[in-house]
């Protein structure tokens, strides 16, 4: 079969390339049915997955899920109106999602377009967001998604919630619940908070956990240029440092530290393997 970055997409026609693609997809998934029907340690095959026009759709739908419109108050009053960005889409849907799938074959996309966005959520905490267009961007990354992540979303311990369907905040208490039912000698735990955690995660840890999954080389190229485009290194240095000037200037900076010898000492703590 010829390799995906020598077919020439962009001198071919919209059916020829629906038909390619649907072709290639039957052929990877009968030489797994050959092998006994058991899938691959790692994928392949992922960007004709992606570029299929029936995924591509659906990733606009689910895009626009609950995005159609958006909130603003007038006068008190809470009124929702339509979302400029997918209403203009919308009046051109399908060309434009032609466009995205030549985009897709061929990698070539338009400059990412990153805007910051500022949300306090309920418990008062206001939370920087990052966010593109949502031509083609948004449509894109729902249809990489479509795509990998029930293969992610399988590799991952069971104790992995939020953004997980069936695992949110609901599906973690009962599963504390539960360890603490069976493991009662469970007395501590530990509760931490990572600053700018998504912004902060390191490009290659992603790409090399992705390379464990998948071994297409074009959907690596995808998801370097797609999701991994963003650099917020400095951003982060800047705001770890601004972190510490600001603890250092709290009066209670370093003065008050755990006494461990007396922590150790609580009648609820594991004693130590000698002294059991």
């Amino acid at each position: 079969m010829k390799p995906f970055e020598d077919i020439q997409w962009e001198s071919m026609t919209y059916e020829e390339i629906d038909s390619l693609l649907i072709e290639r997809i039957r052929i990877y998934e009968e030489a797994i049915a050959m092998r006994g029907g058991k899938r691959p340690k790692r994928e392949g095959f992922i960007m004709e997955r992606i570029a299929n026009i029936d995924n591509l759709r659906l990733a606009d739908r689910k895009a626009q899920e609950g995005k159609a419109k958006r909130l603003i108050i007038v006068n008190g009053k809470e009124v929702r109106i339509p979302n400029k960005y997918i209403q203009a889409h919308n009046e051109n849907a399908e060309a434009e999602l032609r466009e995205l799938q030549k985009m897709i074959l061929t990698l070539k996309f338009p400059p990412p377009n990153y805007r910051s966005e500022y949300l306090r959520t309920d418990a008062g905490k206001v939370r920087e967001l990052i966010k593109q267009n949502y031509y083609p961007w948004r449509i894109l990354q729902h249809a990489i998604m479509l795509v990998v992540s029930p293969r992610i979303f399988a590799s991952l311990i069971m104790d992995t919630f939020a953004c997980i369907k069936g695992k949110g905040l609901h599906f973690g208490v009962k599963r504390v619940q539960r360890t603490l039912r069976r493991h009662p000698e469970l007395k501590w735990f530990w509760k931490t908070d990572f600053k700018k955690y998504y912004q902060s995660l390191p490009h290659d840890l992603v790409r090399s956990s992705l390379e464990r999954l998948y071994k297409d080389k074009m959907f690596l190229r995808l998801i370097d240029m797609v999701i991994l485009a963003y650099d917020s290194g400095e951003e982060i240095i800047k705001e770890l440092e601004n972190e510490i000037i600001r603890n250092q200037r709290n009066p209670y900076w370093g003065s008050v530290k755990p006494d461990f010898r007396q922590s150790r000492n609580k009648l609820h703590r594991p004693q130590d393997e000698a002294e059991r």
